[in-house]
């Protein structure tokens, strides 16, 4: 009896095999496109590059990434459209560019919401809930999930001007350069300049022939995209610790196993603290290379630059489109 018993399970697997023509389910693999616009030396850079190495080590083969750094697939404008129907699988993006769709996101990026790296890192760290709220509102407005957070520093005033600029009176007057985004305008008129929109591959030029007389972006952004050779001064400011988040789009995201998923998670968190890390070594480094080309190094009044922007948006009210019990979540864990 037992014999025959055998015999039916064995019968049993082999009719299996033949049914089923002995497959099992393939597992997808992917190669995903990375655009981010910053040169490879950039935090954003080795940022891209950790992830791409950490995801193919991960994963073993089923998921690579090809890189396309300063912008060479898509422009600042253009990936965060192709980000959102799909034509881009990875980017570090802006809060700024999630605004338009996600009015709340544009609190994170006004000047002095996050006051120090410290303040920063306790809001985006793994286990955040502030986090973890505010990732799933991108992914359900923008068609793209944040994985993790970085820092490409703090924004300074980088200007053509020699007049140190100590307070907001000392920018007036001043043609300041930002994104052609909303955000970014309010940002750089609450500080008390006149913005002008303009391309961040232009910048350069701008400032060489007069277009605008400041940029403002951390100190490796300013050294990588060697603004220092067309400026004369740098505000140490620090209004907006830039951070940026490494994002999926949902069209690729929604494809992948919980495995895969879990592994892109890992990888985005070890190369955005890989690529925070160098901000840290980069801005020090920076600093001391800066003074030493003859910059003039200005420590405004940041208290005075803080009152000034703040005042600027409850003004024009733009704190209405704010979730201020997220920005008192915020707040609370300085």
């Amino acid at each position: 009896m037992k014999k025959w018993i055998v015999l039916m399970v064995l019968a049993c697997a082999v009719l299996s095999l033949i049914w089923g023509g002995g497959k099992t389910e393939e597992v997808k693999t992917f190669v995903l496109t990375y655009n981010q616009l910053e040169p490879p030396q950039h935090p954003q850079g080795i940022t891209q590059a950790k992830f791409a190495e950490k995801i193919e080590q991960l994963s073993g083969g089923q998921i690579k990434v090809k890189v396309y750094a300063s912008g060479s697939l898509f422009t600042q404008e253009g990936e965060v459209s192709a980000m959102m129907n799909g034509d881009l699988d990875l980017s570090t993006l802006a809060f700024q560019d999630m605004s338009p769709y996600l009015p709340e996101a544009g609190m994170f990026a006004a000047p002095y919401i996050f006051t120090s790296y410290k303040h920063f890192e306790k809001v985006f760290a793994p286990d955040s809930p502030v986090a973890k709220d505010f990732y799933a509102r991108v992914s359900k407005a923008c068609n793209y999930t944040p994985l993790a957070a970085m820092t490409q520093g703090s924004r300074i005033i980088n200007t053509k001007w020699e007049k140190p600029i100590r307070t907001p009176a000392d920018m007036k007057g001043m043609i300041l350069r930002m994104p052609n985004r909303p955000d970014w305008i309010a940002a750089g008129e609450s500080l008390g300049a006149k913005v002008v929109p303009i391309a961040y591959s232009e910048v350069y030029t701008a400032l060489q022939t007069g277009v605008v007389e400041a940029q403002d972006n951390p100190l490796p952004g300013t050294y990588a995209m060697k603004f220092y050779e067309v400026t004369k001064q740098i505000s140490l400011t620090n209004h907006i610790i830039d951070i940026k988040l490494l994002c999926v789009t949902n069209k690729t995201w929604n494809k992948m196993n919980a495995q895969q998923k879990a592994w892109m998670q890992e990888a985005a968190l070890y190369a955005c603290n890989e690529g925070s890390k160098a901000t840290y070594k980069q801005e020090e480094e920076l600093l001391k290379f800066f003074k030493d080309r003859g910059m003039i190094i200005t420590n405004p009044d940041v208290e005075a630059f803080q009152k000034n922007s703040f005042q600027y948006y409850q003004e024009k009210g733009l704190t209405k489109s704010w979730d201020m019990e997220m920005y008192k979540k915020i707040q609370a864990m300085k």
